[in-house]
């Protein structure tokens, strides 16, 4: 699970082509999108997802061996498999944003979501 810190952001409303249900906060590939969840949200079932640009994302969710987040700006990969992030460009992930804060001693990170996801191909 992820806490982002938003404004009052635009949303869109998507069925939930993840294949699990959703919590509220969890971040998801939805579409063409780098989304969190605005609510639950039941597998197959319409809801509405935080997509804009900009939202600073927490979290401790992080591919083992894949987490060392030192450099700021650097790429923030995701693994739909895991639901993981990753420093990691790998076959499969998505690109969803940029480092804003290194990992701290906690094991957490902070990045700038992206609104598009972009999947990596080999």
């Amino acid at each position: 699970m992820v806490f982002a810190e938003t404004v009052p952001q635009k949303s869109v409303v998507f069925p939930n082509t993840t294949g699990a249900d959703l919590k509220q906060g969890d971040f998801a590939v939805v579409g063409p999108f780098a989304g969190i969840a605005d609510g639950d949200i039941a597998k197959d079932a319409v809801g509405s997802f935080h997509v804009e640009e900009g939202i600073r994302v927490n979290t401790a969710d992080l591919v083992y061996g894949q987490d060392t987040f030192a450099i700021l700006g650097q790429p923030v990969f995701w693994d739909a498999s895991s639901l993981a992030f990753s420093d990691t460009e790998t076959a499969g992930y998505y690109l969803v944003g940029y480092l804003l804060e290194v990992k701290d001693a906690n094991g957490a990170i902070a990045f700038e979501k992206r609104r598009y996801a972009v999947e990596i191909s080999s």
